[in-house]
């Protein structure tokens, strides 16, 4: 008894001193932590897309044997670090290959789906309005890039966070609520649900949002779990 009550005490100072880290969103350290993270994603998705460019130095688009592949894993990130004309002609590569899949592979619902393409080229194209100075543009992009049935990997790693990472940034809370509102239609698993009452809540008291899992951690940091 003695044991268990000690055990009890441990557990509640921890939450407690855990939920002390910061004093709120408008906490300097939470901020720093935030932006320090969200460089880090940056880096990553530069060093995914130099990759990206290694690879076709070494073997041409036109002769990879799985375009859909690359297709799917890169046209977001074309249009975020390459010129307008390149990101295009992968958005178009990636629609004919998608309308060029055999009747099996349609109905297998291959991982690079047609819903698939629907979510990343809209994504694609919202990241180059942005790019050209078109945030109204970008948002009506974004929401077309929720007009999917869903897909296996959509459903389960859920949809891109890149673009409404920069609009939130940028203060377009309306436009990422809407478009966590429309995702739940296709993701809505348990710890998606999770995530997205997070950021729900992240949002209405205007705290810097990584719009990563690490979110259910920051939320009792800022004492609002």
């Amino acid at each position: 008894m003695i044991k268990l009550a000690f055990s009890i005490i441990i557990i509640v100072f921890t939450q407690a001193a855990f939920a002390e880290k910061y004093t709120g969103c408008t906490d300097p350290n939470y901020a720093e932590y935030v932006e320090k993270r969200l460089s880090f994603y940056e880096k990553l998705a530069m060093q995914k897309y130099e990759k990206a460019q290694k690879e076709i130095l070494l073997i041409p688009f036109n002769e990879l044997k799985d375009k859909k592949r690359f297709l799917f894993s890169n046209t977001v990130l074309s249009a975020r670090f390459d010129t307008a004309d390149v990101a295009l002609r992968y958005i178009q590569a990636y629609k004919q290959q998608v309308e060029g899949s055999s009747l099996m592979q349609k109905l297998m619902k291959m991982a690079t789906s047609s819903d698939d393409y629907t979510h990343l080229s809209n994504i694609a194209k919202g990241w180059l309005a942005l790019k050209s100075g078109d945030e109204d543009e970008a948002v009506r992009y974004l929401m077309a890039s929720t007009k999917t049935k869903g897909s296996p990997v959509l459903g389960s790693f859920g949809p891109d966070k890149t673009l409404i990472r920069e609009l939130y940034k940028r203060g377009n809370k309306s436009a990422v609520l809407q478009y966590l509102t429309q995702i739940q239609l296709f993701w809505n698993t348990d710890s998606a649900n999770k995530y997205i009452d997070v950021w729900r809540k992240m949002i209405k008291n205007d705290c810097p949002i990584q719009f990563q899992f690490y979110d259910t951690t920051s939320i009792v940091e800022l004492g609002l779990g």
